[in-house]
């Protein structure tokens, strides 16, 4: 009866392998699996003892101490398997703590770039409806306003015309105009340049918002286009600016993905845009 306890030992030793073996492969769990190898080694080898000191008839005596040695052994066991118990709960606990939190994250993380595309297409909506605006403002007004003359139609002119305006420094001018080309000329060869101005005309006016719209639909417009690289640099750095700091630092990584050997000016930009963005 008395090598019934080493046996029962092991056998709880047993399903508390098992359930550590969901756990992290953590240095925490793994010295975990260690003791609970041990302790088996342990328990085998009283088993050992105690088959050798049972079977033993009347040749040589066994060691007297051995069955002693073996049940005095049997409670420290014991406490250790329920200390390793403990122990495994908690690491369970923490695991399961670790992915709420990532659950957590994630699905913030879902809100923002769904709350960040609302506000794109709302500025998207929101500057063509600023665009429209004088117009309507001036309707009342006796204040003289330039011809329509003087708005180049023809695209390659209306683009060099908001590119000298731009090197003036009148960037609403520069954007007016850009976007007249997008809008009316969608087609033309200078729409793809039109629209990268428009977006450095946003950016030169100070409006991050309105310049990550413009970025972004450059970008899309050619993706593997002259201004591709630029206008992901620019989107980033515009949701850098609106402190869209993770869509930011997801955009350098795409940019670094697929732009894999940016000049080194533009190397020296995207660090700076990523240290604002504080990515890792």
């Amino acid at each position: 009866m008395r090598y019934r306890v080493p046996f029962l030992v092991a056998t709880l030793l047993m399903p508390l392998g098992a359930y550590a073996q969901p756990l992290i492969q953590s240095q925490e769990g793994i010295a975990l699996q260690n003791e609970i190898l041990q302790l088996q080694q342990q328990i085998q080898q009283l088993q050992t003892q105690g088959g050798n000191g049972a079977s033993s008839l009347g040749g040589s005596a066994p060691p007297p101490s051995s069955g002693g040695a073996a049940n005095s052994l049997v409670p420290t066991l014991l406490t250790q398997v329920q200390q390793l118990q403990a122990q495994v709960q908690s690491l369970n606990g923490q695991v399961s703590d670790l992915q709420h939190q990532v659950q957590t994250q994630h699905d913030q993380t879902e809100k923002e770039l769904s709350d960040l595309k609302f506000q794109m297409s709302n500025g998207a909506a929101g500057g063509q409806a600023a665009a429209g605006a004088p117009q309507a403002g001036a309707a009342p007004s006796l204040a003289p306003t330039p011809p329509p003359a003087m708005v180049p139609t023809d695209p390659k002119a209306a683009l060099q015309a908001a590119i000298d305006a731009y090197g003036k420094h009148d960037y609403a001018t520069a954007q007016k105009l850009a976007q007249g080309i997008v809008a009316g000329h969608k087609s033309a060869p200078q729409a793809y340049r039109a629209q990268y101005l428009e977006a450095q005309s946003f950016t030169a006016q100070g409006d991050p918002q309105s310049a990550a719209v413009a970025y972004y639909n450059t970008y899309n417009m050619n993706k593997n286009g002259t201004y591709a690289p630029r206008s992901m640099l620019g989107l980033a750095s515009s949701l850098a600016a609106i402190h869209q700091d993770q869509e930011a630092c997801e955009t350098l990584a795409s940019l670094n993905s697929q732009f894999t050997s940016p000049s080194p000016g533009m190397k020296t930009e995207i660090d700076a845009v990523s240290t604002r963005a504080h990515c890792q």
